[in-house]
């Protein structure tokens, strides 16, 4: 028989659920560049790692880059820093608990909205916690209009027009469309306050009234919310949740004026679905924009899910989803609270763990030394009576000064085992023309499908691939 090459792609492989099901195997610490290249349409990266900056004072609750004053904030177990551009900080106030914290600001101060209290800062009076009786116990906000306005759950609240420490005792007012708890506020791009509650999204505008100055648009609210306060972020204007409507799954969905629109896939409602909504309290999603990519992290209690906006444009959602994780196991990546400070031109990560400030550093994979095990997959083939002669992959070898940068192949007939493991190298430091190629895979009596994977200190890129059979 002839030999013959058949494309794969490594994009996004198929396994079959112990629900007897098939769904996607997505790419872990991998993800996808749409770049024409040899005939592909794009290749996989895998993802930077984190280098250390500076320290905190524990696991990290929220930073921010005040573009007013020109500071970088966060928020590090109890204390509020300054980060200063060397790395060191200084370190103000008790903010009590271990949730995430928000941290919108104004043309005048910096607030926090955590531990269950609202607190400003700025650089003539410091760090204070306000102390209005009419604050109630905050959970959320956000900034607009000259004013702060907060959520505890239950009610919308905003600050005096002119005294951001003051609020009205009539300036109340609830969510109207629906009877479900208020969990989060955010502004539009279009400077209208948007209210998450569980089920439902509503819209409010300032009309300036007497005591609240806020009044609901109508015809606008959405019948979708968010599971946990932190479970949102914006991305290029358009705000994406992890939420969903009344008696329906969990999903990843972007919202749109007047519409929403799923774009998570079943594998990632599968793992969604794994969790209570108690246990997903301290959901938490941000969004990052590097190397002219976008990008969605969504912060699972044992998983970190990434979802890359650049491709879901120009190549579908079922395409833009990988998994981050540490070490050669499956506990999440431990980056949060990424916030770019223009005075690096870098993204500073927090810690989920420990103290540690971290550069995200295209130069590395590992995180503070520790390697992480990325793994691709192929989809399912079926070549039926055929031998697989070699398995081709075009690779960017030669550019890392790792000496360890070693890969495992495994084929698996049955789309849940994958058998003995064969090694090759992805190339030595100046080792530019090398190809990955494995040899002599062996006979297919149905179907089979690949996987690839690595744990090294070496960067990896994998191209256009095929596989020889005959």
């Amino acid at each position: 028989m002839p030999v013959q090459k058949l494309p794969i792609t490594l994009i996004k492989g198929d396994k079959i659920s112990p629900q007897t099901d098939y769904l996607d195997s997505i790419p872990e610490n991998m993800y996808a560049v749409p770049k024409p290249i040899m005939g592909a349409a794009g290749y996989m990266l895998q993802h930077s790692g984190l280098t250390e900056y500076g320290t905190g004072s524990g696991p990290d609750r929220g930073g921010v880059w005040n573009e007013r004053l020109q500071m970088h904030f966060r928020v590090s177990y109890t204390q509020f820093l300054v980060v200063e551009e060397d790395g060191s900080n200084l370190r103000f106030g008790n903010i009590p608990g271990t949730e995430q914290v928000s941290m919108p600001y104004s043309f005048n101060t910096q607030a926090v909205i955590g531990g269950g209290a609202f607190w400003l800062y700025d650089p003539v009076k410091g760090f204070r916690q306000i102390l209005d009786p009419e604050i109630k116990k905050p959970i959320d906000g956000t900034w607009v209009d000259g004013y702060y306005f907060l959520t505890d759950g239950e009610y919308l609240y905003h600050t005096k027009i002119n005294d951001e420490e003051s609020f009205d005792p009539l300036a109340f007012a609830t969510a109207e469309f629906s009877p479900d708890p208020t969990l989060g506020v955010g502004k539009t791009a279009d400077d209208k306050v948007i209210v998450f509650g569980r089920y439902t999204t509503e819209f409010f505008s300032n009309v300036a009234s007497t005591n609240f100055a806020f009044s609901r648009i109508q015809g606008r609210a959405l019948k979708i919310g968010i599971v946990a306060t932190h479970a949102k972020c914006e991305l290029k204007e358009s705000w994406y949740i992890v939420g969903s409507r009344k008696e329906s799954d969990l999903g990843v969905h972007v919202l749109g004026v007047g519409s929403n629109k799923q774009i998570s896939t079943r594998a990632i409602d599968r793992i969604l679905s794994k969790y209570t909504e108690p246990e997903l309290v301290n959901l938490s999603m941000e969004a990052v924009e590097v190397d002219s990519m976008a990008f969605i992290y969504i912060h699972l209690p044992n998983e970190t899910l990434l979802f890359n906006e650049t491709v879901a444009n120009t190549s579908g959602i079922d395409n833009a989803w990988s998994i981050l994780k540490r070490g050669t196991g499956s506990l999440p990546w431990r980056g949060i609270n990424g916030v770019f400070d223009p005075r690096l031109g870098k993204w500073v990560f927090g810690d989920k763990i420990d103290l540690r400030l971290g550069i995200l550093d295209p130069l590395s994979v590992d995180q503070y030394g520790e390697m992480g095990e990325w793994v691709l997959y192929t989809p399912f083939l079926y070549l039926e009576g055929l031998s697989v002669d070699s398995l081709n992959i075009e690779i960017i070898p030669g550019h890392s000064p790792s000496m360890d940068a070693t890969l495992f192949v495994s084929m698996t007939y049955d789309g849940v085992t994958y058998g003995h493991e064969v090694t090759a190298t992805y190339g030595a430091p100046g080792e530019y023309n090398q190809r990955y190629i494995v040899n002599r895979m062996g006979y297919v009596r149905n179907w089979a499908g690949f996987k690839l994977r690595g744990a090294s200190r070496a960067k990896m890129a994998f191209g256009r691939g095929y596989l020889e059979v005959g």
